[in-house]
């Protein structure tokens, strides 16, 4: 299981994620890939929702900065329940 535009693969819980979804397609994109791979999310298709983990730059209330890990959740779609965009004249 990978991501169709970054070529990366899929770890761990989200790895795990993808294979129980039963798509014979190992490639999955978010819908902005999508869309600027000139592809688009058939109408009604339901993505499935991964999480990953980010570090950022917080504030505690002395002001002090600290970097915090937290989940960022985003959804992928599969390349099979993407069709190619119309381009309108």
């Amino acid at each position: 299981m990978k991501n169709y535009v970054t070529g990366l693969a899929y770890t761990g819980g989200n790895l795990i994620t993808l294979m129980q979804s039963n798509y014979s397609d190992p490639n999955f994109l978010t819908y902005r890939q999508a869309t600027e791979a000139g592809l688009q999310v058939r109408k009604g298709e339901k993505g499935i929702t991964l999480k990953r983990i980010v570090t950022v730059k917080k504030k505690d209330k002395k002001g002090v900065v600290k970097m915090v890990r937290i989940p960022k959740f985003f959804t992928v779609f599969n390349l099979m329940q993407t069709e190619p965009r119309l381009v309108e004249a």
